[in-house]
């Protein structure tokens, strides 16, 4: 269905050297001609009044599906001030960097009550009857409307803001009602199905992470000897250990532990020196993930030599993905941590920083983290918590042994996860660019919508319940 869409049949030209040429028949206005761009609170006034209950947003829980993740309901009586307020069918946008240019800071509002109440670093968007709110939402999804809004930004570097003066003055395209009803339609139709095939390579993957966490909690728990004699760890939660193995706090093998500096968010730029965050670091592998990276260029004098990333430094996540772990890579270039993340330096000669890094990565580890955070009731770990964190240590010749089959014995499952990563992100560009053919005009989509099967709308919850963690969590250290 999707490969026969042709273009429109009469085109003409848009007078926007970003948009090119537009269907004949889409007329192009700008968004304050056709909705309220941040309407007064006293309009919300009324709700507030009627409602006893109302939805709380926080930013980092902007999704970029066009739903609302959250479903936290709070007393509407208590929110009267210091908040954005919007209503079911609003079109929600961030406007500080870096949650608009990443174009996952935008959502149309699904509320489960009559208002809902947020961030005050929301543009609300209130489309009026001749612009459908769903096809709204898409167009604040599209590449041209995020690079547009990024060059409008003003305000220091690192926390400019995008000024509702672009988002009034945006020219939008604007289809006949029952036009924008059939793109809708077939782009929801499509994107669930993509979606479907995403979620099971999701699967796939968390099968084989699994896997290869089996292999590296036996290994770093147990050794490669399965006749080795064993004594009590000490430890009740993990039994026994290799008689010839140390049990020893994570303190005793390190030269010092720290953590990045606060406000260097204010400091982002497109080029400079790599900051290192809670995205780059993994919850299933201790190299780091280097795919997007962040750079900041801080003033002369910035305090930042005790956050220098070195080779073979660990990084632990504190808060958010607490227990995610990475090691720091040979010729890196200059990079510094930020402030969620724990700088780990090790005294040399004593451990492999990839032994401790693993370790670290093993349920062992992960099960250390969760106890000191009292199983997820304390918001993160301290500076200390990470230094008395328990390490097993084996001989220095033995450590390398056993991360060399570690790595020996995963190789292939990381392969398999390399592939199948590779296929998300060829069906997330594939469905970016046919977004953004349809919404303006290059793909004529209404015989097609015309033809789609009668079918019950996806369960969101159930679509929401299997969305991948990590990568919802890296999504939410772009806006910490």
């Amino acid at each position: 269905m999707i490969a026969d869409l042709k273009p429109y049949s009469e085109y003409k030209e848009s007078g926007l050297h970003w948009l090119g040429q537009v269907p004949g028949h889409w007329e192009l206005k700008r968004l304050k001609t056709v909705g309220k761009i941040n309407p007064s609170k006293s309009e919300s006034t009324s709700l507030l009044r009627e409602n006893a209950l109302a939805t709380f947003l926080p930013m980092e829980r902007v999704g970029s599906d066009g739903r609302i993740d959250s479903r936290e309901v709070l007393p509407a009586s208590s929110l009267w001030s210091g908040f954005t307020y919007f209503r079911r069918d609003d079109v929600l946008l961030a406007k500080i960097t870096p949650c608009f240019e990443n174009g996952k800071g935008a959502c149309l509002s699904n509320l489960p009550t009559a208002i809902g109440f947020g961030s005050t670093e929301f543009h609300v968007l209130r489309p009026r009857a001749a612009l459908s709110p769903r096809f709204l939402y898409l167009q604040t999804c599209l590449a041209m409307f995020r690079d547009l809004g990024a060059r409008s930004m003003t305000g220091s570097a690192g926390q400019q803001r995008v000024p509702s003066r672009f988002v009034e003055e945006h020219q939008t395209l604007i289809p006949p009602p029952a036009e924008q009803a059939a793109i809708v339609r077939f782009l929801d139709w499509t994107n669930e199905r993509l979606e479907r095939a995403i979620r099971a390579k999701r699967k796939v993957i968390a099968l084989l992470n699994e896997q290869k966490q089996a292999i590296i909690h036996r290994a770093v728990t147990r050794g490669l000897d399965p006749s080795a004699p064993l004594k009590p760890s000490g430890i009740p939660w993990l039994g026994d250990i290799p008689q010839h193995w140390e049990v020893r706090r994570l303190k005793s093998l390190c030269r010092f532990v720290t953590s990045g500096s606060r406000g260097w968010a204010r400091y982002y730029a497109d080029a400079g020196l790599i900051f290192l965050r809670i995205g780059n670091i993994s919850t299933t592998s201790v190299d780091l993930r280097l795919k997007h990276i962040t750079y900041v260029t801080p003033p002369a004098g910035a305090e930042g030599e005790r956050t220098r990333a070195m080779p073979n430094d660990l990084l632990l996540a504190i808060t958010a993905q607490i227990g995610a772990v990475g090691i720091v890579p040979e010729r890196l270039g200059e990079a510094f941590v930020n402030q969620h993340t724990a700088l780990i330096r090790l005294r040399p000669g004593e451990s492999v920083p990839r032994w401790i890094a693993y370790g670290l990565l093993s349920q062992f580890g992960k099960d250390q983290c969760r106890l000191m955070t009292n199983g997820g009731t304390k918001i993160g770990l301290t500076l200390d918590d990470v230094r008395c964190l328990v390490v097993l240590l084996p001989s220095r010749d033995e450590q390398t042994t056993i991360v060399n089959d570690i790595e020996r014995q995963t190789r292939a499952l990381d392969v398999a996860i390399s592939r199948l990563e590779r296929e998300i992100d060829l069906l997330r560009e594939y469905c970016t660019r046919l977004v953004a053919d349809v919404v303006t005009g290059k793909l004529d989509v209404r015989e097609a919508a015309a033809l789609l099967p009668d079918e019950a709308a996806p369960d969101s919850d159930e679509a929401a319940a299997e969305v991948d963690e990590e990568t919802e969590l890296a999504d939410e250290e772009v806006a910490v």
